[in-house]
């Protein structure tokens, strides 16, 4: 989108800014703005895996040493359950479940999660809202997302994204030195976007749609201008762009994720993402370690970066 190109190159002098936040920061000893709990040195490990990505279904596991959550929702419990499984554990074992926003396929399984857990749903009042019927006799689990939540080990603090929905977010999720993000959904870029994704250890980052597949392919017009608008979905080529923009510190692992199975394809995301990073300096397999989440199975990254054990792009 040309809008989102524009929108990127007006956000470089704030990525100035973050950088020089960032190194004032760290030379106080506090990474952004989250505190950190230096009498507990627990092992400073996290395991980010998304159970499922994409038009049919959203659902990301997070383990940051003891603590565990989910964010969204979008697929049956049974396949929660399952993928959850994988990883030694239960719906019993979730601390509590995030949602972004109140679209199905970040919600549709959220009525059986409920009746099934006793864990608590963090979202915005609007969300919970907008959810409707599923949530009906559940309004105890409901809890309001605040600037900066702590649930166990992590901290939590959301942040406002663009998109057709009463009032979405992403995630940054902090634990010790660790941090974890999380933006989908989104048509544009904004600086609090941008804030978010920064220095971002792992960073879970939409890359939905090649521009020209949704303007050549049978979607109506009116579907075709509301993925590509602004309070749509990223392209390949905005999110490559945003990601060649984004400051580091150091290599960071990035997991493409709710890519449509009609107006995308796996290489065509990977080509696009690595020759944008490429023409940016931002080296593949060195600077970026690049996944494909999809829809069907799990697909997982962890920090400390095993990347031995991982298969990069």
């Amino acid at each position: 989108m040309r809008d989102n190109e524009q929108t990127l190159q007006d956000l470089a002098h704030t990525v100035g800014c973050i950088r020089q936040r960032h190194l004032l920061n760290t030379a106080a000893g506090t990474p952004e703005s989250v505190p950190v709990r230096k009498e507990t040195m627990r092992k400073k490990d996290c395991l980010v895996s998304m159970l499922a990505s994409g038009s049919k279904g959203n659902c990301a596991y997070i383990r940051c040493g003891n603590t565990r959550i989910l964010i969204d929702a979008g697929i049956s419990c049974r396949r929660v359950e399952t993928g959850l499984r994988r990883y030694g554990c239960t719906l019993a074992d979730i601390d509590a479940v995030f949602l972004t926003h109140e679209h199905q396929d970040h919600v549709s399984g959220l009525r059986t999660l409920l009746k099934k857990s006793q864990m608590p749903v963090y979202t915005t009042r609007e969300t919970w809202q907008a959810i409707g019927n599923a949530v009906v006799g559940h309004q105890n689990r409901f809890m309001p997302v605040m600037r900066r939540t702590q649930v166990g080990e992590m901290q939590i603090v959301p942040f406002a994204i663009s998109h057709d929905a009463a009032r979405p977010v992403g995630y940054s999720v902090y634990h010790e030195q660790v941090k974890v993000t999380l933006a989908t959904d989104l048509g544009k870029i904004t600086p609090a976007v941008l804030q978010a994704a920064a220095y971002s250890d792992i960073f879970i980052l939409e890359a939905n749609h090649d521009e020209q597949m949704v303007r050549n392919g049978a979607y109506p017009y009116y579907l075709q201008q509301r993925i590509l608008g602004q309070l749509g979905h990223l392209s390949n080529r905005t999110a490559a762009a945003f990601l060649r923009e984004v400051p580091n510190k150091g290599r960071m692992q990035v997991l493409l994720a709710h890519r449509s199975e009609t107006n995308n394809t796996p290489s065509l995301a990977l080509r696009t993402v690595r020759t944008i990073l490429s023409q940016g300096g931002r080296a593949v397999g060195q600077d970026v370690i690049l996944r494909l989440a999809g829809q069907h199975g799990a697909v997982r990254m962890e920090h400390p970066d095993f990347g031995q054990r991982q298969r990069t792009y």
